[in-house]
């Protein structure tokens, strides 16, 4: 079967929440006609002007239309959802826009249609809507009609393109627009279009940057940025027609570091795809990495590009390999390439894997092939598949032509293959043993994967293929300086036998995170002691940038969750320790550096929380990045008589990125009582659906405030399950809150899980079980 071209008319009811719609798709078959849909009722249908019988079976319209070359004629009518999938209604200070979220498979909830992303076709949408209101899609509007006290508005035909790339918004939106080829254009709802000229900006540059790295120029005439009020993810690539969460897309030159390299980040990820995901598709969702591994590796090139003091490659260390190892190291995890089949089981790859991994995996061949080879075969082929559908090895072809190295022998292992391995470093004289085994936090396992190792002796450079279990570099002379995967470019671990010719080789920031980064995970996973552990943090009790001491605060704070008693003493150290030496930070990324570890020390300290909660009067005029902690501060020193300052101010908040920021504070308490309570702010809807599950992972700090935590989490899990149903989002949050929730209650949380299915989410259950098993040995 073939689909050519659907033209969709639909005529809404903006306050019933209500559409009547008619589509007329043009359609090759040899057979019968099957489209999805779900929710969709219809009124009848015509095969070439002629009523035709159908049948509705499990989310499919089947049309005996027997063998045919012409138009379908479908009148159908929907309702707008109140979940975040499909279409739905997203709320905001009393009013709402409808607005769609399609991936992966939820344009069956809109139209019938094939909702599979092979089946590329060109769309026109026409809709009437009320006069007073906006009307946003794919495409630019080609002619408004009006009628009555009602208008027309008719879009222009999108190119050849996937269902769950298809946006509709309706409702009241402000804009500010940027360029002409493309035009810019980013869409707020009414009060908040003051923080798009950043976004836009940095969009532009953005999309030049694509352009002349992959040699094929924006296709769209436009690109909507559209921040929508109740969003579920942090964006969506739909074509020329963006959806971003507001703290996702809005910043401007009051807002943190943090938050403006966010908004870099992913409007960087979401233009990256509209050639990568958007231009050139994958064929089915095991290939789903193509999109978003791709999109997640030249989103850090794009910003480090325009932004090369921001270290973005040190961001990209830590915020997608890091977390892509932890997860690739448990049993529950899956290969880059996956089998996917039910709707549920594409929800919950969209995770770590997927996006991390395979980004990582990207950064690694790189570095193997070189840049300018890497470059040629991205874009040998994206031209080859522009418009249509590619699988993996489509690529690995395109990249082992480009270079002349075996890239199709190296890559399936990597993207078939789960896991990924360490490599364990002996020295003796002038010779170097090098073996590997697989990396799990359960144990480590024999297993080979083809390594493309990076490695420096003596200051000379070199890289190797180690793909086998075990092999012996003799170098000629003694080794005195020593150390492996520079600049962090590897998917592998790596244990010395002799930490001190790691030392001599002057590592920098992005070796020194590597290293503490993996000698953690080798205490999480029982292959090292603590006091093993402790050597290596004392070793940078000292340490100057930003990047490794982000990444030990990190741990120590979290060996301070898992037992506050036990750890108190390095946390508090290593804590008061970089306070100190970054509190007057003049770079952004130290002011940045700072604003983290101080926010986790006044969790660790009541001294320095008391120091710094006095801040809270002159809120105004703090630096950015340090107001996360200073309002959490006044809310751990002024308990009870802090709250209804703090719950006026989150009410009263116009931007998200200060609301959030008062709503954490609100989870910081350590009474249990005041955080349960504010917890169930999520139950009335004065938290928005979109962060309810993020509010649960803030409010789990103090082991006082845990049971009930725990108590509130059991009671309301379905509630919480329904409003991200048809996500994967809430598996991916619960691995990452059993882990610290379930301490000191492990079979009580094994029992409830493995009797109370929460659909959507077992996966991510699994995991944070897992990750629990492991947190529980060092308590």
């Amino acid at each position: 079967m073939e689909v050519k071209y659907y033209q969709v008319f639909l005529d809404f009811d903006f306050n019933e929440l209500y559409y009547r719609g008619n589509e007329k798709i043009i359609i090759n078959t040899e057979d019968k006609v099957t489209l999805d849909l779900d929710g969709i009722k219809i009124l009848s249908v015509k095969v070439d002007g002629k009523t035709v019988k159908y049948t509705l079976d499990d989310q499919s319209l089947i049309i005996d239309s027997g063998k045919f070359s012409g138009t379908l004629d479908i009148d159908f009518e929907g309702k707008v959802r109140d979940d975040l999938v499909g279409i739905y209604k997203a709320p905001y200070n009393g009013s709402y826009i409808i607005t769609t979220q399609f991936e992966s498979t939820h344009a069956r909830k809109f139209i019938p249609c094939v909702d599979n992303p092979s089946y590329k076709a060109e769309f026109k949408l026409i809709v009437k809507v009320d006069k007073d209101l906006d009307v946003i899609s794919n495409m630019p509007i080609e002619r408004i009609t009006n009628e009555g006290s009602k208008k027309t508005v008719e879009f222009y035909k999108t190119p050849k393109m996937s269902t769950y790339l298809l946006y509709l918004g309706i409702g009241k939106f402000e804009e500010y627009q940027l360029g002409e080829t493309p035009k810019i254009i980013v869409a707020t709802v009414p009060g908040k279009i003051s923080k798009s000229k950043i976004p836009a900006d940095y969009a532009l540059r953005f999309i030049r940057f694509y352009e002349n790295y992959f040699g094929i120029k924006y296709v769209m005439p436009k690109v909507h940025l559209i921040a929508v009020p109740e969003f579920a993810f942090g964006a969506m690539e739909n074509w020329g027609a963006i959806t971003f969460r507001e703290t996702a897309l809005l910043a401007d030159e009051n807002s943190a570091f943090k938050q403006i390299r966010r908004v870099a980040e992913v409007v960087a990820h979401e233009l990256a795809h509209q050639w990568f995901g958007d231009l050139v598709t994958m064929k089915w969702w095991n290939d789903l990495w193509l999109n978003e591994s791709f999109a997640t590796f030249m989103s850090y090139k794009a910003v480090d590009s325009n932004f090369s003091d921001w270290d973005f490659w040190g961001e990209f260390i830590s915020e997608e390999t890091s977390g892509a190892m932890l997860k690739d190291s448990l049993h529950i995890t899956h290969p880059i390439e996956v089998e996917v089949k039910s709707p549920s089981e594409i929800e919950q790859i969209f995770d770590d894997i997927s996006y991390g991994k395979g980004a990582s995996i990207l950064r690694m061949i790189e570095a193997y092939l070189g840049k300018e080879d890497f470059q040629k075969g991205i874009r040998d082929y994206l031209e080859a598949h522009k418009f249509g559908n590619a699988e993996g090895k489509d690529l690995w072809q395109s990249l082992e032509v480009a270079s002349g190295k075996p890239v199709s022998r190296i890559m399936p292992e990597w993207v078939t293959k789960e896991g990924y391995p360490i490599v364990f470093v002996k020295t003796n004289g002038n010779s170097i043993e090098l073996s590997q085994k697989r990396f799990m936090l359960s144990g480590l396992e024999d297993k080979v994967y083809p390594i493309p190792l990076t490695i420096e002796i003596n200051g000379k450079k070199e890289s190797i293929l180690l793909d086998k279990d075990k092999d012996i570099i003799n170098f000629g002379e003694d080794i005195k300086s020593l150390k492996l995967n520079l600049d962090r470019t590897g998917m592998y671990r790596v244990y010395y036998d002799n930490l001190d010719l790691f030392w001599n080789s002057n590592p920098n920031h992005f070796e020194r995170f590597g290293l503490v980064n993996d000698y953690f995970n080798l205490l999480l996973s029982g292959n090292i002691q603590v006091n093993d552990y402790f050597k290596i943090i004392n070793h940078e009790m000292n340490e100057q940038n930003y990047l490794p001491a982000m990444e030990i605060s990190d741990q120590l704070f979290t060996l301070y969750q898992i037992n506050s008693d036990k750890y108190r003493k390095i946390a508090y150290d290593f804590h008061s320790s970089m306070v100190q030496k970054f509190e007057n930070a003049k770079s952004s990324l130290d002011k940045l550096a700072f604003g983290t570890i101080a926010e986790r020390f006044i969790k660790i300290s009541d001294e320095y929380a008391r120091k710094i909660s006095e801040e809270f009067y002159n809120y105004d005029k703090l630096d950015p990045d340090i107001k996360d902690a200073v309002v959490e501060a006044y809310a751990i020193v002024k308990e009870d008589e802090s709250l209804d300052t703090l719950l006026e101010k989150y009410r009263k908040e116009k931007f998200d990125e200060d609301r959030m920021r008062y709503l954490k504070a609100l989870l910081s308490y350590k009474k249990s009582y005041l955080v349960v309570n504010n917890l169930s702010l999520a139950l009335t809807g004065e938290i928005k659906k979109q962060d309810v599950i993020t509010v649960i992972s803030n409010s789990i700090v103090y082991p006082e405030v845990r049971y009930a935590v725990w108590t509130w989490l059991k009671t309301n899990i379905q509630f919480i399950a329904r409003i991200y149903q048809g996500t994967g989002i809430l598996g991916r949050v619960m691995s990452n809150v059993i882990p610290i929730l379930g301490l000191g209650r492990e079979t009580q949380v094994e029992d409830f899980f493995s009797k109370n299915k929460v659909s959507g989410a077992e996966k991510g259950i699994l995991q944070g079980l897992e990750i629990l098993k492991a947190y529980s040995k060092l308590a």
